[in-house]
């Protein structure tokens, strides 16, 4: 009995919602044209935002899926990933560069020219703050060949740099995914050999790259015995490639796996471990025009365990010696990633100007309804930056939802607002904002 009442409810909710009592997504297309109305209607002389802002169509069609708006460094790394992290125009084309992105994409390019810039950086945000996104950053830019022409920012970047293009640079990317700390199974990039160890790994990757295997021979002895290599040998292998990337990604994940164990691994202790994150270090800073670049997380979330809390601060005070901390995305910079991100380019500012200023003129006439901020010029600014989003949703998404730990910040803002836009749009919303 309460079973079928259920079912006649969630029926009625489905038919209220998308005119259907079988709605889904596919079915909302087809809907009935007499839904709820979400917003009212547009006052006369005003478009509502879907005449002027259209989402990208994975948004609109409701094609997305939660984990597109997860950047995996590995898969893109092996050649997989979605679309718009694995190719890199598509990747700039989503992409807004904040000032701390493009401090960090501009301290890069000055590395591997040789111009100076920080050998080491470490990227530490909270969880689905930004870390592997800037990461991914880098591996496009500095590895992206001749489809860089094809990319606005990136001339932006070497003026900013005072570079007028990029050499030849050599990636190497370390994520705890890759490596399998208990089994000797990985790259087998160098002929007869087969690699258990982060150093040999990295090796292994930038001896490919450059088309050098003879450089493998550098930690060869090191890699087969599970010991850290020392800092002279890695400064060579960085130097005998040329400009070199290092990403390291997931690294408390990664020593989580090894800390305490009690057998012998093929990819070495915890005490290897960490000696091997002070040499790299070293060695990066010794070398011409090479970079490493790791990140470190700040949640707990991510952290998990006290094995895990143990490592971080042990891998911090490693890395502290020689880190340049960068935050890839301040708080008043949130809303112009999510937009890029989940809207195509706006095709008429001037009438989404005309909104923006009706907003703001009645903000003003009724002053004593709305907050003191909502009257100021900065305040209609701030509208014209977050349309077609109320900045107000914004500031409570990043302001309040953000001190709950499990809420992933941008990624979490771009799920819900995903699903928002989508809902909306099927519905032929016809709201200002």
């Amino acid at each position: 009995m309460i079973q079928n009442t259920r079912k006649k409810l969630r029926s009625l909710q489905r038919q209220a919602r998308y005119g259907s009592a079988d709605g889904s997504m596919s079915s909302t297309s087809a809907a009935s044209q007499e839904k709820i109305t979400i917003l009212t209607p547009s006052p006369a002389g005003l478009p509502s935002w879907r005449q002027i802002i259209q989402p990208h169509p994975d948004v609109a069609e409701g094609r997305y899926y939660n984990a597109e708006f997860a950047a995996d460094l590995a898969q893109v790394a092996s050649g997989g990933g979605s679309f718009e992290y694995r190719d890199p125009k598509e990747f700039f084309d989503r992409t807004y560069v904040t000032e701390g992105l493009k401090g960090l994409l501009v301290q890069a390019i000055q590395r591997v020219t040789g111009q100076g810039g920080e050998p080491v950086i470490q990227l530490k945000t909270a969880f689905g703050g930004g870390k592997t996104h800037s990461m991914l950053a880098l591996y496009h830019l500095l590895r992206g060949g001749s489809v860089l022409n094809k990319i606005d920012a990136v001339g932006a970047l070497l003026k900013a740099a005072q570079a007028s293009a990029l050499p030849p640079v050599h990636v190497a990317v370390l994520v705890e995914r890759i490596l399998i700390p208990m089994s000797q199974n990985q790259r087998k990039t160098v002929p007869n050999t087969t690699i258990s160890t982060l150093w040999g790994d990295l090796a292994a990757q930038l001896a490919l790259s450059a088309n050098k295997p003879e450089l493998y021979g550098l930690v060869r002895n090191a890699d087969e015995n599970a010991v850290s290599p020392g800092s002279e040998a890695l400064r060579k292998l960085f130097d005998g490639c040329g400009s070199c990337l290092v990403l390291m990604d997931e690294l408390v994940a990664y020593a989580r796996r090894i800390y305490g164990a009690k057998n012998r691994l093929p990819a070495g202790n915890f005490d290897n471990f960490i000696s091997f994150i002070q040499e790299i270090s070293e060695a990066a800073r010794a070398s011409k025009s090479s970079l490493v670049v790791a990140s470190i997380p700040e949640s707990n979330i991510e952290i998990v365990s006290d094995a895990g809390r143990k490592a971080l601060h042990v891998i911090e005070h490693t890395f502290g010696r020689m880190e340049a901390i960068w935050k890839p995305v301040a708080a008043n910079e949130g809303f112009e990633v999510v937009r890029r991100r989940l809207f195509l380019p706006c095709k008429d500012r001037d009438a989404r100007d005309r909104v923006c200023q009706a907003f703001s003129d009645m903000y003003r006439e009724n002053a004593a309804d709305f907050p003191p901020e909502t009257r100021e010029l900065d305040y209609r600014e701030r509208m014209k930056a977050c349309y077609p989003i109320h900045p107000e949703v914004f500031d409570r998404l990043y302001e309040d939802w953000a001190t709950l730990e499990k809420f992933q910040r941008t990624r979490g803002v771009l799920r819900l607002m995903a699903s928002v836009i989508h809902e909306l749009w099927m519905e032929q919303d016809s709201g200002l904002l």
